[in-house]
């Protein structure tokens, strides 16, 4: 499983632009307004052969009102459920009352802390270093988020104290399926569906991810596994706020599964929460299939409106199939379980190394990739480095400066060969120069 790392410190000393360094996203907005940050963001840091959660917080001490208190509560959750804590600093401010107070709270937790010194581009190194060492932290790493500098050092850190376990399925052992979804979209009523209303739970699995309960179940002639996930509030411009423990137990739940149901309502539509939800398990390349619940209860015009979502709104997706459900009559139930041990047996497939490249190359005749900077982009050989999610290793010149455009165009390309219904597919891109 990832292990979860969490950004800590002041307002505006830097969180969200390291971040984004690590993520290799724009995501977390940036401002020079302190104490911008209100809720957590959550990414994805791939780096050599690991992977990690990156969850950034809002700065910690804020004035004393509610919505601070808000945010620091939420902090100190996300803190808690983390496997390892970046302290952000301000070389800049040099060493404040806040720090001191803050690495006073962490060293309670008792958890793993790397101390990091942002914003050393400004500033002597040695006195940032000899400034800082005062909080007593015996990993400290002296960066400039803003142009990258000291980031991979980090992440050498981070590589070496993280451990990511992985899946110990295999095609005998049953598949994990998570259903995933917004608050009221029928996942409970769904899972005893499938359960049977009648029968006791009394098996409770947390397996690797935390909280999570895997329920066996046998249905349709399927043994596999539901694995629950706590549900994710939206967030709102009242008081409440969004549950970011919520949210990190249920990218780990995603995380520990096979397969993912995500169940939307029909009668709400499309909405841009589900939309969130689906980028989620699509950037971590879990395979996935979609759930429209509720449509029994929709009259022509929700149908309409649903119809016109679907073809707008999840275009992008095309590849991940959709069925028309009832959790509440187990209508289309059948078919749904069907589909998701299908799209699991075919996310375990090895692709042919011939037929792909003879694939990539037929892609590539049709449609040359643009030129970078007047050169070409050369393909020259195409493997897989991966299943579930697929990875194809794409070697050659300047490969890596092929574009998202063209990433897509490929693989819809290979789509239309093989069938890879509900699988992301990722691409690792080997570039070699000429001389």
């Amino acid at each position: 499983m990832k292990s979860i790392v969490t950004l800590v410190g002041r307002p505006n000393v830097g969180k969200s632009t390291i971040f984004n360094k690590l993520t290799k996203t724009d995501n977390a907005i940036v401002a020079d307004i302190p104490g911008y940050t209100r809720d957590c963001q959550q990414g994805v840091c791939n780096f050599e052969e690991k992977s990690f959660f990156v969850v950034d917080t809002a700065g910690l001490f804020f004035k004393d009102d509610e919505l601070s208190n808000i945010s620091e509560l939420n902090t100190f959750e996300s803190i808690k459920e983390s496997d390892l804590l970046l302290f952000i600093v301000d070389a800049e401010e040099g060493l404040v009352s806040s720090d001191i107070e803050i690495a006073s709270n962490l060293r309670k937790i008792h958890k793993k802390i790397y101390l990091v010194v942002n914003k050393i581009d400004k500033t002597q190194k040695e006195f940032s270093q000899g400034e800082f060492s005062e909080l007593g932290f015996k990993d400290m790493s002296l960066v400039s988020a803003k142009n990258g500098s000291g980031i991979k050092d980090v992440l050498r850190k981070i590589y070496s104290d993280i451990k990511e376990e992985k899946n110990s399925s295999n095609d005998n052992e049953r598949l994990d399926l998570a259903i995933l979804g917004k608050p009221n979209v029928g996942k409970s009523t769904l899972v005893n569906s499938l359960i049977g209303k009648e029968k006791q739970i009394t098996q409770n699995k947390p397996g690797t991810t935390r909280d999570c309960i895997k329920l066996p179940i046998s249905k349709y002639g399927y043994d596999f596994n539901i694995v629950d996930t706590p549900g994710i509030r939206k967030k709102s411009k009242t008081k409440e706020h969004i549950e970011i423990i919520g949210v990190i137990k249920t990218l780990k739940t995603i995380e520990a599964s096979d397969v993912v149901i995500i169940l939307i309502d029909s009668i709400d539509g499309i909405t841009d929460q589900d939309l969130s939800l689906i980028s989620r398990v699509m950037e971590l390349g879990k395979p996935a299939l979609i759930g429209l619940n509720k449509t029994d209860a929709i009259d022509d015009y929700e149908e309409h409106t649903l119809g016109y979502g679907i073809d707008t709104k999840l275009k992008f997706i095309n590849y991940i199939p959709i069925y028309k459900i009832s959790a509440l009559k187990s209508m289309g139930l059948k078919k749904l379980v069907s589909s998701a041990v299908n799209i699991f047996k075919q996310s375990k497939q090895s692709i042919n190394t011939s037929l792909l490249n003879k694939l990539v190359q037929d892609a590539v005749f049709k449609h040359q990739p643009p030129a970078y900077a007047g050169r070409r982009i050369k393909i020259r050989y195409v493997h897989q480095g991966g299943n579930n999610p697929i990875r194809l290793v794409i070697h050659g010149t300047y490969v890596d400066k092929l574009s998202k455009d063209y990433l897509r165009y490929l693989s819809n390309y290979i789509r239309r060969k093989i069938d890879l219904t509900g699988i992301t597919m990722f691409f690792e891109l080997k570039n070699k120069f000429e001389k």
